[in-house]
């Protein structure tokens, strides 16, 4: 009797176990970042970081890398009140991992920034964003790394005649 006991136990925990609705939770993901994006084209700083996990880490073009939600929070509070400033993505592709835990983000980016010679600076690039499902069932994003498409100018010829 034991054993029957143990075996309804063991297929009642079994049955309980959530096996993840990976399409529901990709459609998810393009939704949430849909709606960070917005919050940065609108320069909502504050919304914008709600979307971050305390722990998140950004990794910016041409930057150091920035740890922990409210520094992230700052840097892009700073960024958006930035003369001429705006940022705007499209997500061209969502993955999920089997467990429906983590998941990421790909897609396009475009910067625009004012220069000091009052000049508008237009960027184009690629973003990768890793995001991580809240106990409360929301995504936050933990990682988001991005950069240009733009080359890197060639390094200046050094003068190999000098001294010659």
């Amino acid at each position: 009797m034991k054993s029957v006991v143990g075996i309804l136990v063991l297929l009642s925990a079994i049955s309980c176990v959530r096996v993840p609705d990976l399409e529901s939770e990709r459609a998810e993901i393009r939704t949430t970042d849909a709606a960070w994006a917005a919050a940065a084209a609108a320069k909502d700083a504050d919304t914008a970081a709600e979307f971050l996990a305390e722990d998140a880490v950004m990794m910016p073009a041409g930057q150091p890398a920035i740890f922990g939600r409210d520094h992230i929070a700052q840097w892009m509070a700073d960024m958006l009140a930035s003369p001429g400033f705006s940022i705007t993505w499209a997500t061209t592709d969502v993955g999920v991992a089997q467990s429906g835990d983590f998941g990421y983000s790909i897609g396009t980016n475009q910067v625009q920034m004012q220069l000091p010679d009052g000049t508008t600076y237009t960027d184009r690039g690629k973003g990768l964003t890793i995001w991580r499902k809240h106990e409360n069932g929301n995504w936050k994003v933990v990682l988001d790394i991005f950069n240009s498409d733009t080359p890197l100018a060639p390094p200046a010829a050094s003068d190999t005649t000098a001294g010659h």
